[in-house]
């Protein structure tokens, strides 16, 4: 017997209408999207489409290999029957198998979330102007890809004209979590789409109204999707699976790490995220020129000490601060010590800016493929900040 769901509940945001399609014919197509960051492919999308329905496998490689796949039927109008998602791990204990089924009819949905012996039912009402979207991502990696193809069921966007901001509430069928997202129509064949209110990923479409490609390398997660012939992903969710039991696949995107120091005996801890190389330009391209970076991935990085210290002749008082960069086209680059701390690394706050410091810049001949942050051992010590070519350095002392 279903029970009715508190609107709190995160998966009862799945209580929606869903709009028709962006076409009142739709085309049967069929596609695998491949979605690289650097040179390395995280996640794989092989979908069908037809006037009854849309239906794709998900392949995704961070933190380990899971496979995804969903089903969304439509009826003789276009309007959604059901939507079904299975989320299966197979190469990481860090994601659980879940099922999440939404049956809609008429004013109501019906839903059914089963994850880990976790089961829960639920009737609700069908407001008006949601639309359904897929994104896929775990931990901090969350929302490492969003299926472009559910844009395409979005009528208020083939009915936009160019220039136009379109503002929608749509629901991520995989988790139910609703979101009020901004889409402008740059072209015919342009679409911008909003990221968490961050940046935006820019889509394209090739003459018959199909995904093309997918730039998302200004959004927090660097990543690019382009469009391919469609192919059979399940061997390859085997292979991947298999690498990453040996210890060779491609793991967190941009792991945890703590660098605890000692600074004249003083113990100093830094908290980061370390993204990889894969291959990219870092400068002028990962890490933009002229705007503040959070100096690793992820959360804002973290410098604690219960001494007092000096860098580069700066008095830092004893406390946790967060380490920003800024560096400049003519190579310049400033250290920021930010009293604010414990924020996500995209929301800096300048006005809590303790202190701008010129760093120390030097280039190696070897590319470093992890990003670091390390304090020496050596008299005098040095903070380096060090990533592809580049190190930046400053001294750092304990004030007398």
């Amino acid at each position: 017997m279903y029970v009715r769901i508190p609107m709190g509940v995160a998966f009862a945001a799945a209580t929606m209408a869903l709009a028709q399609p962006a076409c009142s014919t739709p085309v049967q197509d069929s596609a695998t999207l491949v979605t690289t960051l650097g040179r390395d492919t995280v996640v794989m999308e092989s979908f069908t489409r037809s006037p009854e329905q849309l239906e794709g496998h998900m392949l995704v490689r961070i933190p380990g290999t899971v496979l995804i796949h969903y089903i969304l039927d439509l009826d003789n109008s276009g309007a959604p029957m059901q939507s079904l998602v299975d989320l299966t791990p197979m190469g990481t204990s860090d994601v659980f198998a879940r099922r999440v089924k939404i049956d809609f009819r008429h004013d109501s949905a019906f839903v059914d979330l089963d994850s880990v012996g976790n089961h829960k039912r639920g009737a609700l009402a069908l407001p008006s102007g949601v639309f359904p979207s897929l994104m896929t991502g775990f931990g901090p990696s969350y929302g490492l890809y969003e299926s472009p193809e559910f844009f395409t069921l979005y009528k208020p966007l083939s009915a936009a004209q160019r220039g136009d901001t379109i503002h929608l509430t749509t629901i991520d069928i995989a988790s139910g979590q609703r979101s009020r997202r901004a889409f402008v129509k740059q072209s015919a064949t342009q679409l911008d789409a909003d990221f968490f209110g961050i940046a935006y990923a820019h889509v394209t479409f090739d003459d018959a109204g199909r995904i093309a490609t997918v730039d998302a390398s200004q959004t927090t997660e660097r990543t690019r999707t382009k469009r391919s012939d469609y192919t059979d992903i399940g061997n390859l969710a085997r292979r991947f699976a298999a690498e990453d039991r040996s210890g060779r696949g491609l793991g967190a995107a941009s792991p945890t790490v703590v660098e605890r120091g000692k600074v004249g005996g003083a113990p100093v801890v830094i908290s980061y995220s370390s993204p990889r190389l894969r291959g990219r330009t870092v400068l002028g391209s990962v890490v933009p020129y002229g705007e503040i970076w959070r100096t690793g991935a992820n959360a804002a990085t973290t410098l604690s000490s219960g001494t007092n210290l000096v860098i580069s002749g700066k008095i830092i008082p004893a406390g946790v601060y967060s380490v920003w960069t800024l560096p400049e086209r003519n190579g310049s680059v400033a250290l920021i010590i930010n009293s604010q701390h414990g924020q996500w690394g995209t929301d800096y706050d300048g006005s809590h800016d303790f202190a701008r410091i010129p760093m120390h810049v030097t280039a190696v001949a070897t590319p470093g493929e992890d990003f670091s942050i390390t304090i020496g051992d050596t008299v005098p010590q040095v903070l380096s900040i060090a990533w592809d070519r580049f190190v930046w350095s400053v001294p750092i002392s304990v004030a007398k």
